[in-house]
């Protein structure tokens, strides 16, 4: 009853909170200005990214949001800016969208969260046009063994406490997997808890 509760009302504003900080700001800033076209966003949260969005290379935005509080958060987010934000209450692995209808999709700090990573990013693959990009910043495996053994042993409380965020996942070779050409690709600590300040963010092609 408790976890239930916690993840209905209040998980939402501790994400929302985190997701707020500065130096997840500036990441945020490096990459969601790459999108162009018609863009997707995978799991737009309470709607931080909608700041960053160079509007004059986006025709529109959807986004796929499955908690219910968060789309509240983001719709609210888009009024206030005068966006017209599509919003489909779905999950990554299950997209509703047509093949191949998106010039961009952008995701930033979800994967951690998606119970299956693999399948969501085959589905992100099926909707991008041919050429068009997948535009990525997230928090995952650190390249040092010590920090590793921490991820690995307190994965398990961060999925229960942070929302199903996942802190040991290997974000390059899950977007490998998929069969998106990587072709812009940063990656390193962070300022911030060494436990989730090692980041992966760029850019991956349909070809």
């Amino acid at each position: 009853m408790f976890k239930e509760l916690y993840d209905k009302h209040l998980c939402p504003h501790i994400i929302n909170f985190f997701m707020d900080d500065k130096i997840i700001k500036k990441q945020r800033e490096k990459v969601v200005p790459k999108a162009y076209g018609r863009v997707l966003e995978i799991g737009i949260g309470s709607g931080h990214n909608l700041d960053f969005y160079d509007y004059s290379k986006v025709e529109e935005i959807y986004a796929l949001e499955p908690h219910p509080k968060l789309i509240e958060m983001s719709q609210k987010k888009a009024s206030q800016l005068d966006i017209n934000l599509k919003i489909l209450d779905s999950s990554a692995e299950e997209n509703p969208l047509e093949n191949e209808s998106f010039d961009s999709v952008v995701c930033t700090y979800t994967l951690c969260t998606i119970p299956d990573p693999d399948k969501a990013l085959l589905e992100i693959k099926r909707v991008l046009k041919n050429g068009g990009a997948f535009i990525f910043s997230e928090h995952g495996l650190a390249p040092e063994a010590s920090v590793q053994k921490w991820q690995n042993r307190l994965n398990p409380l961060q999925n229960a406490i942070g929302g199903g965020c996942n802190l040991n996942r290997n974000i390059p070779l899950i977007i490998e997997k998929s069969g998106l050409k990587t072709k812009e690709l940063d990656q390193g600590h962070i300022p911030g808890l060494t436990l989730i300040s090692y980041n992966y963010w760029g850019l991956s092609l349909k070809e």
